[in-house]
């Protein structure tokens, strides 16, 4: 807030208001605006392992590959390895993972194929304050943040606030401090965590999915200042290691004024620091999703987008679905701030649910490429999970569906597979840096059916027209382009073709064909933008 002074003469008082509520606007709009940014989501474990000597020994290791539920070897150094491979593609920002210590113990559940389970996801926290010693340790990822931001690369840490490790069996759920015990779901004196059983997921209701365990994680007691102060100042200590953003795990089970004082903590230590988080299969159609990040600032995982892009493309849903959830868009002040994907490592991978819904899988491969490149000039900031690019598919099925958990986090392949879809990529990252209408731009869809959607991102500075067909070929006819008149080429200046045929733009209309999975994106650079350049 601004402090109050008390200045002679009321004139120089409110001119000195004026200006600095326009400086503190000014970086506040400028604080977490992540917008340019394509972010590359890596499960650590199964990416690459960089450092053998650092695997654990015994029952939670499956040095075979063979055991899903197990640790597999990846590590920090793993990803510093593979840096310059995802650099190639065009990423601006990194996801990782928690990499804070975790529960050590083998766990043994009802699963006939996957019966026993350790913390290789890094979900079952029990020490905030230290790294998992199978990952690396401190000074492994200090020296990756340096050398990520070196290569123009943001580093994101992926935190828990809800929640230690399961309860009855292991280490019951307990929780630590630079390794000196605090308590655990038997031994809780000073009420670290909530004892009030499991969720009933068939009630809508706050109590009951904020106060209760997930499944059967220990419920942190948010509530209790010891638990508060414990983990911001852990994530106080990760953010001094220069870390540039925390996705927030399972925000919808943590209360809303924990989570506003969480967000406010980091904003005042760091407003650079970029906040966002998983509110489950939430979006901007979802009322408490919305007054959640109203509320605390965190953004929000587009869920919804993930659903509506996923029916249209791999169940032969109608376009027009999406092109109406879109319209949702005014519920926030910054819908460019959400964070986009098709698929992540809780749900099956794009193409796995192309191939369950009936594609074969060269269909399946056009499908997960057009539903890529959609996100990634759509508003929100796009996030790919690890892999995409080179058509990762496990296809067994589980409770969580064909491909789903665990076999949607297999072991990274392809490294020297630099194809046709990782070039694609790349040119789409490059041009969220480039032109301001795809970070920023308003989302207005032109044309919306069955099989075509038609929309345009625009800002003061450039405009964008973006049409996908998922149909056979057909011709598309537009009205009321932003775009200038003109002809719009691949070796353009002002008027651009970036994917799909050349076009030409004449009173606002124009007119072109697209075949079955084909996208078509150009751009024009505005008067405004050619103004300032030449100043």
């Amino acid at each position: 807030m601004l402090r109050r002074f008390l200045i002679a003469g009321i004139r120089h008082s409110t001119l000195l208001l004026i200006c600095l509520t326009t400086i503190l606007h000014a970086k506040a709009a400028h604080a977490q605006d992540f917008s340019k940014e394509t972010i590359y989501f890596i499960v650590v474990d199964r990416f690459y392992d960089g450092d053998p000597h650092n695997n654990p020994n015994g029952a939670i290791f499956s040095p075979d590959k063979s055991e899903w539920k197990l640790y597999w070897g990846g590590d920090i150094q793993g990803v510093i390895d593979k840096l310059p491979y995802i650099r190639r593609m065009g990423f601006t920002a990194i996801w990782l993972t928690p990499l804070i210590a975790n529960t050590e113990s083998l766990y043994l559940y009802d699963d006939k194929e996957n019966r026993k389970s350790a913390a290789y996801h890094g979900y079952w926290g029990r020490d905030w304050y230290q790294i998992n010693r199978f990952f690396g340790t401190k000074e492994k990822f200090k020296e990756l943040i340096d050398k990520a931001h070196a290569m123009g690369i943001k580093v994101i840490f992926d935190y828990v606030l809800n929640h230690t490790s399961p309860v009855g069996q292991g280490i019951n759920g307990a929780i630590y401090r630079d390794g000196i015990f605090i308590a655990d779901y038997s031994n809780d004196p000073h009420g670290w965590f909530h004892h009030n059983g499991s969720i009933d997921f068939s009630k809508n209701d706050l109590a009951e999915w904020q106060n209760k365990n997930l499944y059967d994680l220990a419920d942190l007691n948010s509530e209790n200042p010891a638990v508060e102060k414990y983990l911001i100042d852990a994530a106080r200590m990760w953010m001094r290691m220069g870390i540039d953003g925390f996705r927030l795990d399972t925000v919808r089970h943590i209360p809303l004024d924990f989570a506003t004082r969480f967000a406010q903590a980091i904003k005042n230590d760091n407003p650079k620091v970029f906040l966002f988080g998983e509110w489950s299969m939430g979006g901007l159609a979802d009322r408490d999703a919305v007054q959640f990040t109203r509320q605390t600032g965190i953004n929000l995982i587009d869920f919804q987008f993930t659903q509506h892009i996923t029916d249209a493309i791999c169940r032969g849903r109608s376009f027009k679905a999406i092109a109406q959830y879109i319209e949702n868009d005014r519920k926030v002040k910054h819908p460019e701030w959400l964070v986009t994907c098709i698929d992540n490592h809780d749900m099956p991978r794009f193409i796995s649910t192309a191939i369950a819904n009936g594609a074969d899988p060269m269909t399946a491969r056009k499908k997960t490429e057009l539903a890529t490149y959609i996100m990634m000039v759509s508003r929100g900031i796009p996030c790919i999970y690890y892999g995409t690019e080179q058509y990762l598919h496990v296809g067994r099925s589980t409770s969580w569906g064909y491909g789903g958990e665990p076999y949607n986090r297999q072991m990274m392949a392809g490294w020297h597979n630099f194809n046709g879809f990782a070039r694609n990529i790349k040119r789409l990252a490059e041009l969220r840096r480039k032109v301001s209408a795809v970070s920023r731009g308003e989302q207005v869809t032109l044309v919306a059916t069955e099989n075509v959607w038609v929309f345009e991102r625009r800002d003061a500075d450039s405009v964008l027209l973006v049409a996908a067909n998922k149909g056979k070929r057909q011709k598309v006819c537009v009205a009321n382009t932003r775009l200038p008149d003109g002809i719009y080429r691949a070796n353009g200046v002002e008027r651009v073709r970036v994917m799909g045929p050349n076009i030409a733009v004449r009173h606002r209309q124009v007119q072109f064909e697209l075949g079955q999975y084909e996208i078509g994106i150009w751009y024009a650079v505005t008067d405004a933008h050619r103004s300032r350049r030449r100043r």
